[in-house]
Order: C-alpha cells, then sequence, then structure tokens
C-alpha cells in the first residue's frame, strides 16, 4: 500500500528541518513516541545509520536510513519491529512554500503481515499516525520558535 500525507506549517524551512534531521530524536514530536535514539553504533544522519523507536503502547521499531539528502528529506526502512508489518518505507521531506511556509510530507509504502490487516493499517496510518506526526513536527516547530520545549506527548483523555 502506498500513503500520502501532507500538512503546511507556518514557519520557514530550515527551522522545520533542524527539527525533522534530529532523526535519533524524532519522539521530541512524534505523539505515539515513548522514546527514540540511535542504535548498533550509529550516531549520524548517514545511510546505514539506525535507530529504535519504543511506542506508547509498547510496540517497537527499527529504522535504516536508506536515503538523506540534507535539508529536503530523508528515506527510512523498518527492518524489525512488533507491529504487524512486513515491509515499510518512509520519505519524511520538506519543500519550501514562501520565506514563512514549509510544506511537510509522508510518503509510506508498506506491506501487512497478515492480508486481512492491509485495510485496518491503511486507515491507522493515513487518517491517524500519518497525520499525528506532521501535526507533532507543526506544534513542535512552532515551540520552538517561540523557545518553548519541543518535547509532545500523546494524551490519551
Amino acid at each position: 500500500m502506498r500513503i500520502f500525507i501532507s500538512k503546511t506549517i507556518n514557519a520557514p524551512k530550515n527551522e522545520v528541518w533542524s527539527l525533522l534531521s534530529d532523526f535519533s530524536n524524532i519522539h521530541n514530536f512524534h505523539p505515539l513516541l515513548k522514546s527514540s535514539g540511535f542504535i548498533e553504533g550509529s550516531c549520524t544522519h548517514e545511510p546505514g545509520s539506525v535507530r529504535r523507536c519504543d511506542m506508547l503502547d509498547g510496540s517497537y521499531l527499527k529504522e535504516r536510513i536508506v536515503e538523506w539528502k540534507e535539508g529536503d528529506f530523508y528515506i527510512a526502512e523498518v527492518y524489525e519491529t512488533s507491529l504487524p508489518i512486513k515491509t515499510s518505507r518512509a520519505t519524511l521531506g520538506l519543500s519550501k512554500l514562501n520565506n514563512h511556509t514549509t510544506l511537510s510530507y509522508m510518503y509510506i509504502t508498506m506491506k501487512s503481515k497478515y492480508i486481512l490487516l492491509k485495510p485496518m493499517l491503511y486507515l491507522m496510518f493515513k487518517f491517524y499516525a500519518g497525520p499525528a506526526i506532521l501535526r507533532g513536527l507543526s506544534k513542535a516547530t512552532s515551540q520552538k520558535m517561540v523557545g518553548g520545549t519541543s518535547e509532545l506527548k500523546l494524551s490519551t483523555n
């Protein structure tokens, strides 16, 4: 399955990129993550670097950078996960709309481990997880620009 999600952010591209490009700390704006960080000796943003993401629900995934274009986008693939996903690759990127507005986007390709879960996974990523990530990026960018913290937590209330 293929999913495309985008969100306009009222901030300069370089401000948004400073958060998006912090690969090991995606939990600072991803509201469904409890923690994230480099693993297996990784400490750069080069292809091959890996991170582990631990989710609020107890599941996890490990991702590897496949491609990195500084200031524009990166592509990461999931190579291990407790989620019912067989394969997954996501591009997270930015496009400058003008000096004060940026288009953030995610392009996800994914295969479910179980055919019956495919519709549910599509709906979950298209209408919940994907938009939540880009909303979190937008909120974290706004907070950063006004000098606040960029850490967000998902409210379950």
